[in-house]
C-alpha cells in the first residue's frame, strides 16, 4: 500500500509539471525595424519559415506591415503572432486598468527602387516612342556629344527634354495566353532635345553606355532612383509574372520582374504583391475527391512603376524560386 501511495504521489507531482511544460511559451514584442523574415531567423533559426507565419495568421494582410507593439509567441518551434488592439485614451489613462505596450503609429515604409522601363517596354509605349533617324555625319556608330536628328510625335516637345535611348529586343509574350505584351529593351544612353522643327527635332547624346545607331528608339526619361512608399492596393487583383529583367529562368530576392497588371487595373507604384503558385495534389490523393489545395506562397514584391496594362516590380523576399507564369495577387483593406 505504501508503494502504491508513493507512486500516486509521484504521478500527481508529474502531471502539473507536464501541463506547465506544454503551456510554457516565450512572448516577444515587435520593435521598430523588425520583419517576419528576421523574427523567424532569430527565434527558430529558419528565415524561410516566414511564409508559414504569414499564412497561418490571416489578420496579417501584408507580411511587411507588422507594427511595433505587436506580440509574437514562440510555441514548440512555431511562431504565432498575437492579434493586437490599440488602446483607447481612457484605457491608457485609467489607473485601474493593467498597462500594456500601446501600438505605435504606423510610419511610412519606403523602398529605394530603380524606375524607368527596367529592361521592358510595353506595346503602348512603343507606339509612342521616338526614333533616331539621322546624324550630322556619315559615321555608323554614335556616342557622347554627337548631334542627332529624331522624330517624336509630341506636339508639346520642348528643348531641354531628356529621352532614354534603347534598342528593341525580343518579344515578351504572356505565359498563359501567349499574347504579345511588349519587348525587352537594352539601355543605350540618353539624349537631350536642343531644338524643335516641324519635321524633326535636334538632339545631343549626353550619355552612351553602348554603341548607338540610327533606328534607336527614344522613350520619355524617368528618374533613375526614387523612394517608393509601400501601400496596400485599393482592390484585390490577380495576375501573373510575365518575365524578368535578366532573362533568368529561376527568380529570387532582388530580381526585377514584369507583371500583367497595370494602372488600368488599379495597381499603383508602392503596392505590395504576393507571389504564389497553385499547389498540385500528390499521386496518392484519395480518389473521387475534388481537391483544390491552397496556393504555395513564394514571396512578396513591391511595384516600382506602372503602365496601363503592365508593371515592373522588385522581389523583396522569396521563400522558393519564382518563375514566369507564377501568380501575382494583392490584398486590399
Amino acid at each position: 500500500m505504501k508503494t502504491i501511495c508513493k507512486a500516486l504521489a509521484a504521478l500527481c507531482l508529474l502531471f502539473p509539471i507536464a501541463a506547465t511544460a506544454q503551456t510554457t511559451e516565450q512572448i516577444y514584442t515587435i520593435k521598430k525595424g523588425d520583419t517576419l523574415w528576421g523574427i523567424s531567423e532569430r527565434f527558430i533559426k529558419d528565415p524561410y519559415y516566414w511564409p508559414n507565419l504569414w499564412a497561418n495568421n490571416p489578420f496579417i494582410s501584408n507580411p511587411h506591415f507588422i507594427y511595433p507593439g505587436q506580440q509574437v509567441a514562440i510555441r514548440d518551434g512555431r511562431l504565432v503572432l498575437l492579434p493586437g488592439k490599440t488602446e483607447s485614451a481612457e484605457t491608457r489613462n485609467s489607473e485601474s486598468q493593467p498597462q500594456s505596450m500601446p501600438i505605435e503609429p504606423v510610419e511610412e515604409i519606403t523602398v529605394k527602387g530603380i524606375l524607368g522601363n527596367g529592361g521592358f517596354v510595353a506595346m503602348e509605349e512603343l507606339e509612342r516612342a521616338g526614333t533616331l533617324v539621322d546624324a550630322t555625319d556619315d559615321r555608323i556608330l554614335l556616342g557622347n556629344h554627337d548631334q542627332v536628328f529624331v522624330k517624336i510625335d509630341d506636339p508639346d516637345l520642348q528643348p531641354g527634354t531628356y529621352y532614354t535611348l534603347v534598342e528593341v529586343g525580343e518579344k515578351i509574350k504572356h505565359p498563359v495566353t501567349g499574347d504579345v505584351l511588349g519587348h525587352r529593351v537594352t539601355y543605350l544612353g540618353e539624349a537631350e532635345i536642343t531644338a524643335v522643327s516641324p519635321s524633326v527635332a535636334t538632339a545631343v547624346i549626353r550619355r552612351s553606355v553602348k554603341e548607338i545607331t540610327r533606328g534607336a528608339l527614344l522613350l520619355p526619361q524617368q528618374p533613375d532612383n526614387r523612394e517608393i512608399i509601400l501601400k496596400k492596393a485599393t482592390a484585390p487583383l490577380l495576375g501573373h509574372v510575365i518575365a524578368n529583367s535578366r532573362e533568368k529562368i529561376a527568380l529570387s530576392q532582388h530580381d526585377v520582374i514584369y507583371l500583367d497588371l497595370g494602372s488600368a487595373d488599379g495597381l499603383e507604384s508602392g503596392n505590395m504583391v504576393y507571389l504564389s503558385r497553385p499547389r498540385k495534389t500528390t499521386h496518392l490523393v484519395l480518389p473521387d475527391h475534388d481537391v483544390q489545395l491552397p496556393d504555395e506562397l513564394l514571396g512578396a514584391a513591391v511595384v516600382l512603376s506602372v503602365h496601363p496594362r503592365t508593371s515592373t516590380a522588385l522581389i523583396l523576399k522569396s521563400a522558393n524560386p519564382i518563375y514566369a507564369g507564377d501568380r501575382v495577387s494583392t490584398a486590399a483593406d
